[in-house]
């Protein structure tokens, strides 16, 4: 009898072990078919744009043209005359269901998933690591859970003040540029202008894919004795592709971002954010641009995308501030002066107070 029980849980054990084991191959499984899912869908676009690229290459071979005059489809000067690239900014509100999943793409590309210049081509691209089956995964939720709210933002607090903002990479395509929708409308507009030269008639330029954004939400901010109780407006998410980078992108849209404060005649004379500590590029980058220091709240917290399982972990935060000068004297000069002297002194207060000077 007992080596009968002997036998038996030996048995259940080993069934036990069998059915784990079988259980861990499936969902290895499943994970890898998703992360190539994933992987099919992020590089559709891509692949279908490299298609064209070969395609227009080659036409323009067979009509003689100097296609090192053009842009290519990818948006990079062919001249290499310098790595800025031309683009857009656009302001589109609170954005639609397209824009915004492209730009919360972008965004957790930017912030979360590690950027590579590819230039095999003779031209930059953009290419993402492949991430393994669980970071796809976790990749995946954060793009959804970012575009669910500001998709919930939008259904349920209209009243609030929104304003997001996107660079758009401009291209070269006659086939695109059928569509009037897509097309650069106004020469103009277009920054970095000198990495374009439009030969003939026949050259079209649209509109790319978002290669920086960041939105303006009018919220509630704590910043102690310089609060007045009423919501602040907030920059957020300025992301910018590793590609478009050193074109001047971010700054342009910052200064757009200040342009849209003024345009609300709210009468805000401030804007805010939030950086990261261990984000010194970025830090330099605000300082740079006029943008100080107010405190450090230490409770903060970020998404940690190192592990198997997606985790939140502790992160101190730097809260910035920057002054915004009128426009077209909306406001009185002597009260904007007073006011804006009321707030440095209180920033200057609170600088003492909670942060310690780098």
């Amino acid at each position: 009898m007992i080596s009968v029980r002997k036998y038996s849980r030996v048995t259940r054990n080993s069934l036990l072990a069998l059915l784990l084991l079988g259980l861990f191959i499936a969902t290895h499984a499943f994970l890898h078919a998703l992360q190539n899912h994933c992987i099919r869908i992020s590089h559709s676009s891509t692949r279908i744009r490299a298609v064209q690229d070969i395609f227009d290459r080659t036409k323009s071979k067979l009509k003689g043209d100097n296609q090192s005059q053009l842009i290519n489809t990818t948006g990079s000067s062919a001249t290499l005359k310098s790595p800025s690239i031309p683009y857009v900014i656009q302001r589109i509100g609170r954005g639609n269901k397209k824009e915004i999943e492209e730009l919360t793409r972008l965004c957790i590309d930017v912030f979360f998933n590690e950027q590579t210049i590819d230039r095999n081509s003779g031209a930059e691209r953009v290419r993402t690591q492949r991430a393994t089956p669980w970071k796809a995964v976790q990749l995946a939720y954060l793009r959804n859970s970012q575009a669910g709210d500001i998709l919930a933002r939008n259904a349920f607090k209209k009243n609030q003040r929104v304003d997001i903002i996107v660079a758009r990479r401009v291209l070269y395509d006659s086939y695109l540029a059928e569509s009037k929708q897509n097309c650069v409308q106004d020469y103009d507009q277009i920054y970095n202008k000198d990495q374009v030269a439009v030969v003939d008639d026949q050259t079209k330029l649209v509109l790319g894919e978002i290669i920086g954004y960041c939105e303006v939400i009018e919220k509630n901010f704590g910043l102690g004795e310089m609060s007045s109780g009423k919501p602040v407006p907030y920059l957020a998410n300025l992301s910018v592709s590793k590609s478009a980078r050193q074109s001047g992108v971010g700054s342009k849209l910052l200064e757009v971002s200040e342009d849209v404060v003024r345009d609300w005649k709210a009468g805000h004379a401030t804007m805010v954010l939030q950086v990261e500590e261990d984000n010194t590029d970025a830090i330099r980058f605000y300082k740079k641009r006029g943008w100080q220091f107010v405190y450090a709240d230490p409770t903060c917290r970020r998404y940690d995308t190192s592990g198997f399982f997606l985790k939140e972990s502790r992160i101190t935060k730097y809260a910035m501030v920057k002054q915004i000068e009128s426009n077209r004297g909306n406001r009185d000069d002597s009260s904007a002066g007073g006011e804006k002297t009321t707030m440095r002194l209180a920033a200057d207060k609170l600088k003492k107070m909670w942060f310690v000077s780098r």
